[in-house]
């Protein structure tokens, strides 16, 4: 019905749908809603988007949290969800690592850090081109990925594995490839976090971060990755709670400096007029520190519309009622929201939605294609296989001598809130090969040497750490226990310790003298396989590390 009305007129589309919008209906294609989030409970649908029309939803599991539930379920979910509105839908979702980060009967890549260390540009633009296949399979229309923030400061517990490394010449050509599959595919990618996350070692969840780069210095690396993006035409960017003060230095009394997502200098006069991106803007979320210690609900939120953001994300029912009287009062022009409406409704036309006549049309039932799965899991597979890195081999203990290790102690670190499961995988691997296996998690430091010293050997001594963001706020770092087991390996008499980080690369930097040491990423299922060959010398360790390590280990802080 809306497809033929439009087309009645000789207007432009785009230009002919903004005018028959309420002011309601345009403020509301400016809100993102998350359908798992604490601002959606579950009201009666209909009601609930008749009285606050959105323009895009977020859905699946996000970055904090696993995976959830299933393609087809999820579909169902959004064609009712579509039905309800009148006009045709976004459908954003964090598919950072493939589809499968999301839904979890999707396929599920090893992190991007993975993928920056087999520095392979046409496996880069599979891994985007299989998010989106699959994405699309599921019902998304738009990702918020990839992360190509550039890591130059090896505290940072933001960018970790989920980035391309320390590199911008590398992040930007692998970042490029990957949206680009995407794109070609039919699903919106999004670079984030605008002006560039790495620097700090705060975390933006719990405080405003700082981009303390010069403005030279920021143009050679955030800067540059960025404008190399925008130049290859991704279709969205999301800004982050993070602050630029050589192009923005205002600060609010207390000194908290201005976070990007806030700023007009910085979203407005930089990325818009400078570096000339014609796309859409979506906050980072808007109920992290970063954000909302800035001011008021009120302020914050009108402040950041003005600034130059398209869509926000999740913020409260109160944001329609707050625009109504902002535009009614002149603090914001019709002129502004319409230019962020034009924005969002391009996207929804370069996707495809606005030709449908049925836009729940998009989320009918349909056959998954085998071959894609297939093809995706694949990748997983190939991408695992040739990312696991051997970072030092000093004793020259790998690879392993299948005919004479037949007892393995497995001595993993990990929080104890975390399901070690990966750990489990990799014992059952090792138990596979007829080896007898010990584990023992975390513990005391003197644990291993008095194990030691009542007479226990084993042939091989391999120490996991699987530290990731978010299992312990603001650092990515062994700490508290897990700082234990650092000592306890060093207090070993009889064994030499191997190694293995599944997730930070920066292990070497709490430890600078680890004679043996392997970085694998992240803990995925394909990376614990390609592991347990690459220790037994059945694959070649053929990952080149996304971060520099050497010459200088005992650095600390900023590595610029």
């Amino acid at each position: 019905m809306l497809k033929t009305s439009l087309q009645e007129t000789n207007k432009d589309p785009i230009e002919a749908l903004i005018q028959s919008m309420s002011l309601r209906e345009k403020i509301g294609q400016t809100v993102q809603l998350g359908l798992n989030s604490r601002f959606y409970q579950g009201e009666a649908l209909e009601e609930y988007l008749a009285e606050y029309p959105v323009g895009s939803v977020f859905c699946g599991g996000e970055i904090i949290t696993h995976a959830e539930g299933k393609a087809a379920t999820l579909r169902e979910q959004l064609a009712r969800v579509q039905r309800a509105s009148k006009f045709p839908l976004l459908v954003a979702g964090d598919l950072e690592a493939g589809a499968g980060q999301a839904v979890a009967d999707k396929t599920r890549f090893p992190m991007l850090m993975s993928l920056a260390a087999c520095d392979d540009e046409s496996m880069a633009y599979e891994y985007g081109k299989y998010t989106a296949l699959e994405g699309r399979e599921a019902g998304f229309n738009w990702t918020f990925a990839p992360v190509v923030d550039v890591q130059k400061n090896w505290l940072n517990p933001i960018v970790t594995n989920r980035g391309m490394g320390d590199d911008a010449g590398r992040v930007a050509r692998l970042a490029g490839a990957v949206i680009q599959g995407m794109q070609d595919h039919g699903l919106a990618a999004c670079a984030k976090h605008f002006p560039g996350d790495g620097v700090d070692f705060r975390d933006q969840h719990l405080t405003t971060s700082v981009n303390s780069l010069t403005e030279c210095e920021w143009w050679a690396q955030h800067g540059g990755v960025f404008q190399s993006v925008i130049d290859r035409g991704v279709q969205t960017i999301m800004p982050g709670h993070i602050a630029l003060p050589w192009c923005d230095p205002v600060r609010a009394k207390s000194g908290r400096p201005r976070p990007a997502t806030l700023s007009e200098p910085i979203l407005t006069q930089l990325l818009r007029e400078r570096m000339g991106f014609d796309g859409v803007l979506v906050t980072d979320a808007l109920i992290m520190a970063g954000f909302v210690a800035w001011a008021p609900r009120e302020e914050r939120l009108l402040e950041a519309f003005i600034a130059g953001n398209d869509v926000m994300l999740w913020p409260e029912k109160d944001y329609y009622g707050l625009m109504e009287r902002a535009i009614d009062s002149g603090r914001v022009s019709m002129e502004r929201l319409d230019a962020s409406v034009r924005r969002i409704l391009k996207l929804k036309q370069k996707l495809g939605l606005l030709d449908l006549p049925d836009a729940s049309q998009q989320f009918a039932p349909i056959v998954e294609d085998p071959i894609v799965r297939e093809k995706a899991v694949e990748l997983s597979s190939r991408v695992a296989d040739q990312s696991i890195t051997l970072v030092r081999n000093r004793e020259n203990l790998l690879p392993l001598d299948a005919g004479k290790v037949r007892t393995v102690l497995l001595h993993s670190a990990i929080p104890e809130h975390v399901y070690d499961k990966h750990i489990d995988a990799l014992a059952e691997k090792l138990e596979a090969r007829g080896l007898e296996v010990t584990r023992h998690k975390n513990g005391n430091c003197l644990d291993v040497n008095k194990m030691e010293q009542a007479g226990q050997t084993w042939d091989v001594y391999l120490v996991v750490y699987s530290l990731q963001i978010h299992q312990m706020k603001n650092a990515v770092r062994p700490v508290g226990e897990l700082g234990e087991v650092q000592w306890a390996q060093q207090y070993a008499e009889t064994m030499k310790p191997i190694t293995i980080s599944l997730n930070t690369a920066y292990l070497t930097f709490d430890n600078p003298y680890l004679d043996t040491l392997v970085n694998a990423y992240n803990t995925h299922p394909t990376t614990i396989d390609a592991l347990d060959r690459a220790l037994f010398g059945e694959i070649p360790f053929n990952g080149q590390s996304p971060v520099e390590l050497d010459p200088i280990p005992e650095r600390t802080g900023y590595l610029g």
